[in-house]
């Protein structure tokens, strides 16, 4: 037997030599196809692009690569297969360990694909005893590499790392659906490896991812918000500065020299002594800031310089400038554009003014300080001082022609245009004054991406765009609008001091991770060697016990969850054959149990749809002298019960009538109108008055039950109510000659019957009341409309003749009406007069000629006449008792009105008399008073 299970062994580890050969051949091949694929993209992708060296040197350590894989091949043919897939392996330990020395940032998804090209090859190749060893170096070189990519300076970096991603990923993804393949049939000592390997390798994996993304993510943020405040904290600044200008300038304005001068030029009487006060004044202005005040000027309203620190500008007409025209219409201080003055090319100025108002609060011209445009550099220069960063800077443009104010790191970017034109439109603008003179290349410096952005942004934006004056690098912008101006203050970020800090931050989390991972696999390998053992010795346990062999025991004493179940093995084994000698009892058990509620489904099932059919049955029953009957006789017929009938309280409520029954017995006692107390007699009695249900399951015990002459043979009884509309309005008693024939299912069922049919009955007399109630209405209302057309008829005119000659009314009661004769072809026809089916007249028609034929379109056309001249007579009648009551209403009303008119008793008489005497006519009215004896004492 000995030699059988070696022979039986050394033929598994032949099997396995071979699958493991077949497997080398095969993923030598693979590897070749991908390395040769990867070479030819790299190629066509140079040759769209222009090669560099580090292109190159891929291209030549993943061509060594692909070669390797070709000998590898060679070599699993010549049953040289493990040393062929150790070529390959040490080949890509090479290739990893190169590239850190070629190319930058590239280490871990290198790493990670490295680490799963040597795991999948070795796990599907390699002996058992190699596997745990290589995947280790492979993971230690992995460590080493990430290491070292961060640390390493003057490596360049892919020019395409979206390409290299991209084919690291594909690849990687092949390869783990290879070690997925074969991770099944790996010792559990390997898949626990693996698995505490994958677990450490999983944050290197997602700390290179957010090392590109989150990181930079949280760092754009960062800057996006400092940029922000920046922008705001500069905008204010700013802000501040013009304010604070026009602050000063109103209160400059409003001096009282100033403001006396103004007025008297405005009524053109200028005292000269004033005028002087007011020079002087305007000169101190102008000289309180001489690097960028050029001059202090007073406008008249005619818009005409009448007082000018630099005096050949007096006399100059400003009536046409657009601040002048701003501050006469809205009586507003106002800030001018930049604007370059032909007489002083070079020299851009920025206007201030403000209205100069009198004492009595009338606007008398305009102060205008015109200052040096340089003022706006000064401010971002300073506001720029106190940078975290050097590649941060801050510009201020026009939102117009986006032209360069103020720039806190580039003066020489002063004065040029960001937006895209051409020399016309510079010459053209250089003729308004909007621009300064000089050539096209020293003032227009176009900024597509840039001016884009500013041009649709609200009061604030965010976005990326390349900033020519530091030769196209992409910058995060920060921009807002000044308020009350059409400027925009523009806060930059260059890319390249984002990148430095990103990498750092980048080294900082790697170098954690990697250091994490590390002791995560010292642990991991330490941890699986531990789980290892015990769970071997529990899987051969149960092998043995699925076996059929319940006397297997483990001998594991441990006290943790492994030990549990050790112990937990132990006891299925003893207690496995008793449960499946329990399971058998228990299945025929179930059987039956199962067949007993299956019946009893059916049989509930019969008995709702029997409810339905009787339903539907009652439903269509008007008549409740054939409806009760009906009921009782499908009830009993239906359940089989001996017995059915049907109680109603009488009016009073005392008692319970029988009103149907099917039963011989319950015909007998139809005859003699049988009937029970209500809460004294019977189970019936019982019922009506609490309205719940009540069952006698042995007629011969129950104090209640009321035993029956006419009914001998029963055993068990069950009355339900019958509640309507909340009422209980009878009783459904059903009788069995069996003892305990009725369970709480039946009481639930046969009361869903006793609810419809409640409800059935409750419709038949609510239908029979209503038919009544609509009898009765008929009938009141025909005696109402004969008694109206009676009174109608008591008048002098009773009807209208009509013939050829002319017409007359009718005042002979004894007028007899034309009849109608069985034959239509006579010459007379009598068409009677209809009110809502009331006879109220008759239309006798007869014709001019002898012989005349009634058609049948004649016939219609009087009868529709008739029943028009009905409704219009009917109508007329209302309307003239409608008429008659509201005059009577009419003149009560006035009466009444009168008698209030005053608070006299004697007048309130005489008026009331002298009324009642008009209104009726009468010769005499008569008020006698009666005296009222007092009610005797009680």
């Amino acid at each position: 037997m000995r030699d059988s299970f070696l022979t039986k062994n050394t033929t598994q580890d032949a099997m396995s030599s071979e699958r493991r050969a077949k497997n080398a051949f095969n993923i030598s091949v693979a590897t070749a196809i991908i390395f040769s694929l990867i070479v030819l993209t790299i190629i066509i992708s140079n040759f769209i692009n222009q090669t560099s060296l580090d292109e190159t040197t891929t291209i030549t350590t993943v061509g060594l690569g692909a070669v390797m894989s070709i000998a590898s091949a060679i070599l699993s043919r010549r049953s040289k297969s493990d040393v062929g897939i150790i070529l390959v392996i040490s080949t890509l330990m090479l290739i990893v360990i190169g590239r850190v020395f070629i190319q930058k940032g590239f280490a871990i998804p290198s790493g990670l694909l490295h680490v799963l090209l040597v795991s999948s090859i070795a796990i599907t190749t390699l002996p058992q005893k190699w596997v745990g060893r290589v995947i280790s170096i492979s993971f230690i070189i992995a460590i080493s590499t990430i290491i070292i990519d961060q640390f390493t300076v003057g490596v360049p970096s892919s020019s395409d790392p979206a390409l290299a991603n991209s084919i690291s990923l594909i690849i990687g993804f092949i390869y783990i659906i290879i070690l997925g393949s074969q991770y099944s049939g790996l010792p559990l000592r390997t898949k626990l490896i693996i698995g505490f390997l994958l677990l450490t390798i999983m944050p290197l994996a997602i700390l290179g991812w957010q090392t590109s993304t989150t990181s930079r993510e949280i760092l754009q943020q960062q800057i996006k918000a400092g940029l922000t405040e920046e922008s705001f904290s500069v905008g204010r600044s700013l802000k501040t500065y013009i304010d604070a200008q026009f602050d000063i300038m109103r209160t400059e304005a409003a001096l009282p020299d100033i403001a006396e001068y103004m007025a008297q030029v405005r009524r053109q009487n200028v005292d000269s002594e004033v005028k002087d006060r007011a020079y002087k004044i305007l000169t101190t202005l102008g000289q309180k800031n001489p690097d960028y005040i050029r001059s202090y000027v007073l406008i008249n309203m005619d818009g005409v310089s009448v007082l000018d620190t630099n005096s050949i500008n007096t006399g100059f007409n400003y009536a046409n400038e657009e601040f002048y025209q701003q501050i006469i219409a809205q009586e507003k201080s106002y800030l001018s554009e930049v604007i370059f003055p032909s007489e002083t090319p070079g020299s851009p100025v920025i206007y201030f003014a403000v209205p100069v108002f009198s004492k009595a609060g009338t606007m008398t011209g305009v102060m205008l300080a015109t200052y040096n445009a340089n003022v706006l550099q000064s401010i971002l220069r300073d506001a720029a001082e106190d940078k975290s960063t050097a590649s941060e800077y801050t510009f201020l443009v026009d939102d117009t022609y986006f032209i360069n104010l103020g720039h806190s790191s580039r003066p020489e970017m002063l004065f040029k245009s960001s937006l895209e034109m051409d020399t016309f439109t510079l010459s053209t603008l250089q003729m308004q004054g909007v621009m300064n003179n000089g050539s096209f290349d020293s003032l227009v410096l176009p900024q597509p991406e840039l001016t884009s952005e500013l041009k649709r942004m609200g009061a604030i934006a965010y976005f990326k765009a390349p900033v020519q004056e530091y030769n196209g690098e992409i910058a995060e912008i920060a921009a807002i609008r000044i308020p009350d101006t059409h400027w925009i203050l523009v806060v930059a970020q260059l890319s390249s001091g984002i990148e430095t800090l990103t990498q750092n931050q980048t080294r900082t989390i790697v170098i954690s991770s990697v250091i994490i991972s590390l002791i995560s696999a010292v642990i991991a390998i330490i941890a699986s060697n531990i789980f290892t053992s015990p769970i071997i010795q529990l899987t051969r346990a149960a092998e043995t016990i699925a076996s059929g062999d319940f006397t297997k025991k483990t001998n594991i004493k441990q006290k943790d969850e492994i030990g549990i179940l050790a112990r937990t093995f132990n006891n299925m084994a003893d207690q496995i054959q008793e449960s499946i000698e329990n399971l058998e009892r228990r299945v025929d058990q179930r059987t039956n149990e199962l067949q007993q509620a299956n019946k009893l489904s059916e049989k509930r099932a019969q008995e709702l749809q029997t409810i339905a059919e009787i339903s539907r049955y009652i439903s269509t029953e008007k008549d409740l002298a054939n409806l009760l009957p009906l009921i009782t006789r499908i009830v009993s017929e239906r359940f089989g019960f001996y017995h059915a009938g049907i109680f109603l309280l009488d009016e009073n409520r005392k008692f319970a009538v029988l009103r149907a029954a099917n039963s011989p017995g319950g015909q007998e006692m139809l005859e003699i109108h049988h009937r029970l107390e209500v809460g004294h007699t019977g189970i019936v009695g019982n019922v009506t008055a609490s309205g719940t249900p009540r069952v006698a399951l042995d007629t011969d015990a129950d104090s209640v039950y009321f035993s029956n002459k006419y009914l001998p043979d029963t055993r068990s009884e069950m009355a339900l109510p019958l509640i309507a509309r909340g009422t209980i309005i009878g009783a459904l008693d059903v009788q069995s000659t069996m003892s305990n024939a009725f369970t709480d299912a039946d009481v639930a069922v046969l009361s869903l019957l006793a609810d419809q049919i409640a409800i059935a009955i409750d419709n038949v007399r609510l239908l029979e009341e209503t038919k009544n109630a609509l009898t009765e209405s008929q009938s009141i209302f025909r005696g109402y409309l004969a008694e109206a057309w009676q009174k109608k008829t008591s008048d002098s005119v009773i009807g209208y003749h009509q013939s050829i000659s002319g017409g007359s009314p009718i005042t002979d009661p004894k007028f007899e009406p034309v009849q109608n004769t069985e034959a239509q072809e006579q010459a007379t026809i009598a068409i009677p007069i209809r009110v809502r089916d009331q006879v109220i007249g008759v239309m006798n028609i007869r014709a001019n000629t002898e012989g005349k034929t009634w058609e049948k379109d004649d016939i219609g056309v009087m009868e529709a006449v008739a029943e028009r001249i009905g409704l219009a007579l009917d109508n007329a009648r209302l309307f003239e008792e409608t008429s008659s009551r509201a005059s009577r209403e009419r003149l009560v009303s006035d009466i009444t009105t009168k008698i209030r008119g005053t608070n006299d008793p004697q007048e309130m008489i005489k008026t009331a008399m002298e009324e009642l005497q008009r209104v009726l006519g009468a010769t005499r009215v008569e008020i006698v008073p009666q005296k009222i004896s007092p009610p005797p004492d009680k």
